[in-house]
């Protein structure tokens, strides 16, 4: 019940987190821990800002699998054998667009999503539900296009990725030098966008595509 409540929770204040940023225009910003900061914030106002509910920021939860440690940007939870683990990633890239990095954040979306199944799976620290946001501004992430390095890494609109799908190891800077193992479920990539013209596009008045919560369940 507790994690029902929190997967629930956690689509509303995303939505909201979404709406201050494009619709109302209240707020802004250059780097996701704006909006780690704020999205705790809308969490915590749905349950009333409750004492019972604990936040903790960028926290070390040991190592994988693969003896790479993990570091999650977010750690929730009102029951301590019931936590939540977020992963929040907002790569935006400036006007100039100089500072792209999209090759290797579709990487790390992967690469988040590996390890948060895997947390979930060894309830690692009452870990029990796990979740990837992500709001980007770049087209590439959302439609595949002409890439040509890390293709396995598909972050676009409408891909689904089956239940334990396994992505080897790639090499190069931008690649993940082990195996990723996705979650006994599928996962959806459904980001907010809009068709005009047979293209995908944002949507209108919007700034960044939003991506609809990815849960990583027990099963």
């Amino acid at each position: 019940m507790v994690v029902s409540e929190f997967e629930e929770a956690i689509g509303k204040a995303w939505t909201s987190l979404r709406d201050r940023v494009e619709s109302k225009r209240d707020l802004d910003f250059s780097h996701e821990f704006t909006l780690q900061f704020h999205f705790a914030w809308e969490v915590a106002r749905l349950f009333n800002f409750s004492d019972s509910l604990k936040v903790r920021f960028e926290v070390p939860c040991g190592k994988d699998a693969d003896g790479e440690t993990i570091r999650l940007d977010l750690l929730l939870w009102t029951d301590p054998e019931a936590k939540v683990a977020v992963e929040l990633k907002a790569p935006v890239r400036s006007e100039t667009g100089k500072n792209s990095a999209m090759t290797q954040f579709r990487m790390r979306f992967y690469k988040d999503i590996h390890r948060l199944r895997y947390l979930v799976a060894v309830r690692h620290s009452g870990i029990r539900l796990g979740v990837l946001l992500a709001a980007v501004n770049e087209k590439g992430y959302v439609v595949e296009r002409l890439q040509r390095v890390n293709r396995e890494y598909r972050t676009y609109h409408g891909t689904v990725v089956a239940p334990g799908t396994r992505i080897p190891a790639t090499t190069g800077s931008n690649g993940y030098p082990h195996e990723l193992v996705m979650p006994n479920h599928e996962v959806r990539w459904t980001w907010a966008c809009q068709q005009r013209g047979g293209e995908v596009e944002l949507c209108e008045g919007m700034r960044h595509y939003w991506l609809q919560p990815v849960f990583v369940r027990e099963v």
